[in-house]
């Protein structure tokens, strides 16, 4: 279906895709966020890194935080109906690991499956808009499904970031490598600007990096840096799209796969899988629609920095309006991030002087940090 039309028929079926890749990747992340909750539950008190929704009742959530002693007793006492507590707390944990393997395999398989048969219905142009429902179903189900519930300036940032992300996909680069072969493939890695640009986003990465096991949890730095890694290094998608290149290429031509192929297949996965990971270490110390909407964020503008260095996008938009407007979305969507990130909220934390002014890994300084951002 590369060069015919899309029909009707092709279109509902393209939309159906995508629309439900969305539903998969945002009951995915709120699946990751939920398992982290109910695992924080489970740890003695003050041993869990884990942040729980700041919004719970606090006499609730100490009812339901397990202290050492009250685990070492569960293995001996019983409930009402006779079951041993211990059963009760095995249970949980079950569901816990459940949980996070449903979201990581929906994140990892089910929701690219269906993008890719979605791309085979409709154009890129059509459906890319359709991949900022993901933020719509997390603010719409996260107060029922994990009870974080979305703050007003929460709500109008992601809406920002969904119209940035409608503007970037409207007005941004429409076409393919699919005329490419192996060897102007090879040839793009080798361009001097196409290096830079990767030294740049590694050394990018390692900041991210430092920032977030040298800052302290009250800064804001450490916030954006764990909302961002994940989409920074998931945004190099010009390994998947370079193997495929390749393998059309390849099978154009005739002849074996090169070895290149397989190493960017590989590199591909690799990122992916790593940025999945950093998106559940973020979802297991922030709520469920700062860490999607800054994973959007971070890997929409990573991706679009790498195609206009990579794929020279600006030579292929057409039009000084296009360009316009693909750098408006870029800017919208930044604007979206610093409005999640909230800066402040630093002043709403306890003075230096107080005793909470050193938060360190325990669950309840975490849940005090985020109470006092939700109250600003």
């Amino acid at each position: 279906m590369a060069d015919a039309a899309v029909t009707a028929t092709d279109w509902i079926w393209g939309i159906t895709y995508s629309v439900l890749a969305s539903i998969i990747g945002g009951a995915s992340k709120l699946a990751i966020r939920k398992s982290w909750i109910i695992h924080g539950k489970l740890q003695p008190s003050g041993c869990s890194s884990v942040v729980l929704p700041p919004d719970l009742d606090i006499a609730d959530s100490e009812s339901r935080e397990l202290s050492t002693i009250e685990i070492m007793e569960s293995a001996f006492s019983t409930e009402d109906d006779g079951s041993p507590k211990l059963c009760r707390i095995s249970k949980a944990k079950a569901v816990s690991w459940f949980l996070y393997f449903c979201g990581m395999i929906g994140m990892s398989f089910l929701n690219p499956l269906c993008c890719v048969l979605a791309m085979q219905y409709a154009n890129p142009s059509i459906l890319a808009p359709f991949s900022g429902l993901t933020l719509v179903w997390v603010i719409l189900f996260s107060g029922v499904v994990v009870g974080e519930h979305p703050q007003q300036s929460q709500k109008v940032a992601c809406a920002l970031i969904v119209f940035g992300e409608v503007l970037v996909a409207l007005f941004g680069d429409h076409t393919n490598a699919s005329n490419m072969d192996v060897d102007d493939v090879i040839a793009s890695y080798l361009d001097p600007a196409f290096i830079t640009f990767m030294i740049a986003m590694c050394s990018f990465i390692t900041v991210l990096h430092l920032i977030i096991k040298r800052f302290p949890k009250t800064s804001l730095l450490k916030k954006m840096a764990w909302g961002s890694v994940g989409g920074a290094i998931t945004g190099f998608q010009n390994y998947l799209k370079d193997s495929l290149t390749i393998f059309q290429a390849t099978r154009r031509d005739g002849g074996p796969l090169p070895a290149l192929f397989y190493l960017f297949f590989i590199l591909a996965m690799t990122t992916g899988f790593a940025g999945l990971l950093c998106l559940s270490a973020c979802m297991k110390r922030y709520d469920a629609t700062y860490a999607s909407a800054m994973f959007v964020v971070s890997f929409v503008i990573t991706a679009s920095s790498m195609s206009a260095v990579h794929y020279h996008t600006f030579a292929d938009i057409g039009g000084e309006r296009a360009i316009v407007m693909y750098l408006l979305g870029l800017c919208i969507l930044i604007y979206g991030a610093t409005i999640l990130v909230k800066p402040k909220a630093a002043a709403c934390l306890p003075d230096k002087g107080s005793d909470h002014s050193q938060i360190s890994d325990g669950s309840k300084e975490e849940t005090l940090l985020e109470t006092a951002e939700r109250r600003c």
